[in-house]
């Protein structure tokens, strides 16, 4: 049985604890169709990776990567509403506090 998902709710950012190499999944459910913006903040190199739910399979949309970089990861697309997502937060670096929020606008 697949384990149910935390939302990402827009405007609510998401904090997490995550050692370095560790991931965790988030489900978006839009409740209209247009272009929204996910992204982390914090001092941690992150990836970010959207993926759209069709018939039980993930279809890989976007992604970014701020590892080494002075950036937060951030990917801007249009999900559409009744679709399901899933965003996967991966954590390279921790930085000073080993917490990253994650948010989508």
């Amino acid at each position: 049985m697949k384990s149910r998902l935390p939302n990402l709710q827009p405007f609510q950012a998401a904090t997490v604890n995550l050692a370095a190499g560790q991931q965790l999944d988030f489900a978006i459910k839009p409740t209209e169709s247009r272009k929204f913006t996910i992204e982390t903040k914090g001092a941690s190199d992150t990836l970010l990776v959207l993926f759209e739910n069709v018939s039980g399979d993930s279809r890989f949309l976007a992604g970014d990567d701020d590892s080494g970089e002075d950036r937060n990861a951030s990917i801007s697309y249009k999900l559409f509403k009744d679709r399901s997502y899933t965003v996967r937060l991966r954590l390279y670096y921790p930085g000073r506090s080993g917490k990253t929020s994650l948010m989508i606008s």
